[in-house]
């Protein structure tokens, strides 16, 4: 019997930490997004400072997380956005808006594909 509530209460266990992980990789792929969509939406118009000092944000904020999501998900996909986040700022202060579109462009889509990864859909499981 003592068998049977070890197993239960392991299974909560997991149950819970896969939970936490599904969350909290929901809710820093969207902080992220919207924070790499303003950076974009400042470059485009114009506002290069804004647009710096959003993509700073953006790198501080990922390289904040990258432990947390380290315990979640492979490393390679995380160094690759880590790779890409690291790149806007100085984009933006060399005024390479093109490329600096092109890469929160990038950036969006890596994370968005991160987050799709971690979901418990049936394309993930099998």
């Amino acid at each position: 019997m003592k068998r049977l509530w070890a197993c239960a209460v392991i299974l909560v266990l997991l149950i819970t930490v896969c939970t936490y992980g599904t969350v909290k990789t929901q809710k820093v792929s969207e902080q992220m997004t919207k924070t790499l969509e303003s950076a974009r939406q400042a470059a485009l118009e114009g506002d290069l400072e804004t647009a710096q000092k959003l993509s700073q944000k953006a790198a501080d904020d990922w390289h904040g997380y990258h432990e947390v999501l380290c315990t979640f998900m492979p490393h390679a996909p995380l160094e690759a956005v880590d790779q890409t986040l690291s790149g806007l700022p100085m984009l933006c202060y060399f005024e390479g808006t093109d490329q600096f579109g092109a890469d929160c462009d990038r950036g969006i889509t890596q994370i968005m594909y991160l987050n799709e990864s971690q979901l418990p859909s049936i394309e993930n499981i099998f």
